[in-house]
């Protein structure tokens, strides 16, 4: 008789195991592990920056800021926003200035018809075609240019620059031509590739022409924007009294963050500097220039409109932070929008950034764009439990089965109960026990008798 070719079941050393408990302790073991490390890493992520908020003092009534400088450093101590946390920034940074006041006045104008808006546009830094000296493709520039090391931006139709003196001309064609452009920096008037730089003072205003100013009493100025309108009056919308009146017979003028129509009539959000101005000194179209100079030159103040922005200053330079922290934990290029959002100071020749902020009074020094304590709040507690109930339930049920759970003679796990700890039932040996007994009494008897 041939040998018996032993079955898969036969050769198989370990037997199958109970799927559930497998599956329970790897589930326990995963959970124990997600949750420890999440603890580690939103202790740094949320636990910090909540304490640090509630600790603040900021109030979380936002005020106006307006950026005054954004400063490209090579290397600093601070910047206004850096893409990762749990890393000490370092390299090349952005740091912004703002200047920090109180809220303006809120009116309502009512009544308003041929109204009218205009947007000057100026230089889309992002979009505007760029000229590199470097590649010859500055050899035949003519115009005014605004360069940044070596490469050069077309601002002729957009801007209208008014100069006196300018420096020795350079010639940025041919091979010593790119030489000696390859760094040029600051404002240039060229004809065609030889630019001369211009020397301060200068003044250069946007090519924002044809306003409709014929038949308007109310104008607003808005960032890049003029709003025109004929309306019978101003209403501050916090006190309720009336401000102005077409009865005046005159121009109410101010500078507001957010203007937009309403059923109720024209709302105007943060308005500051109101004054008014005789209607003789407008003609039936003029340029964003001379409305600016009218504005801040010829009208007269009137704090009841609105308050001149110098009574509101709390603080004429103070760092500007995206949060308390100066940094996000997203990594999804936040940090490239907030810069280009808020880091407009003006030195492109368009509208300074203006945006409400956050400040503490015992540190007005700082500010930052973003708090809200009730969402700090939220995140705190669901970032706190959440890992914490699993690393506890996880960490109680591993527990839990290395009390209750036992490996047999046969390399299997069993389900015993903690009250039940047999060895030879733990250990899978009864059947072999049962088995033992089952044999001959008397020839037991007698092994143990030779014994």
């Amino acid at each position: 008789m041939g040998k018996k070719k032993p079955t898969p079941e036969e050769d198989l050393i370990i037997p199958p195991q109970d799927t559930r408990i497998c599956g329970i302790i790897c589930v326990c073991q995963l959970t124990f592990v997600l949750s420890t490390v999440a603890i580690v890493y939103l202790t740094v992520a949320i636990y910090m920056p909540s304490s640090r908020a509630f600790k603040s003092g900021i109030d979380e009534t936002p005020v106006m800021c307006t950026t005054t400088r954004a400063l490209n450093q090579d290397a600093c101590e601070w910047g206004s926003c850096g893409e990762w946390c749990l890393s000490k920034t370092s390299g090349a940074c952005i740091q912004i200035y703002v200047h920090l006041r109180m809220n303006g006045s809120s009116l309502l104008f009512t009544n308003c018809t041929n109204s009218a808006n205009k947007t000057c546009y100026g230089i889309d830094q992002e979009n505007a075609k760029k000229s590199r000296c470097i590649a010859d493709e500055c050899k035949n520039l003519t115009g005014t240019f605004n360069c940044s090391a070596g490469m050069c931006i077309n601002i002729t139709d957009a801007f209208e620059c008014v100069f006196k003196n300018t420096d020795p001309p350079l010639k940025c064609s041919g091979r010593r031509g790119k030489i000696t452009c390859i760094d040029i920096t600051g404002l240039f008037s060229c004809n065609r590739g030889t630019c001369r730089k211009i020397r301060t003072p200068y003044n250069c205003d946007r090519r924002c022409v044809d306003i409709p100013t014929r038949n308007k009493n109310m104008i607003l100025l808005s960032g890049d924007k003029v709003y025109l309108s004929q309306c019978s009056s101003a209403i501050d919308m916090e006190t309720k009294q009336e401000v102005w009146n077409e009865a005046e017979d005159k121009v109410i003028m101010s500078s507001c963050y957010n203007i937009q129509n309403t059923s109720l009539g024209i709302e105007a959000i943060d308005c500051v500097n109101g004054s008014v101005l005789e209607k003789t000194e407008l003609t039936d179209l003029t340029n964003f220039t001379y409305l600016s100079y009218l504005h801040y030159a010829v009208s007269k103040p009137i704090k009841v409109i609105a308050p001149q922005e110098q009574d509101l200053t709390l603080s004429n330079e103070s760092r500007l932070m995206i949060n308390l922290e100066g940094c996000v934990n997203t990594l999804q290029d936040e940090c490239k929008e907030f810069l280009k959002e808020f880091g407009k100071d003006g030195t492109d020749h368009n509208a300074r950034a203006r945006f409400p902020c956050y400040y503490s009074k015992s540190k007005m020094q700082q500010v930052v764009a973003r708090f809200d304590l009730e969402t700090t709040y939220r995140q705190f507690v669901f970032g706190f439990f959440v890992p914490t109930i699993l690393f506890g339930v996880s960490c109680l049920t591993l527990i839990f089965c290395q009390r209750t759970i036992v490996v047999g003679d046969d390399a299997k796990m069993r389900f015993v109960g903690c009250a039940n700890k047999n060895p030879v039932v733990a250990n899978g040996g009864a059947k072999n026990q049962d088995k033992a007994n089952s044999g001959d009494g008397g020839g037991g008897g007698d092994s143990v008798m030779a014994l």
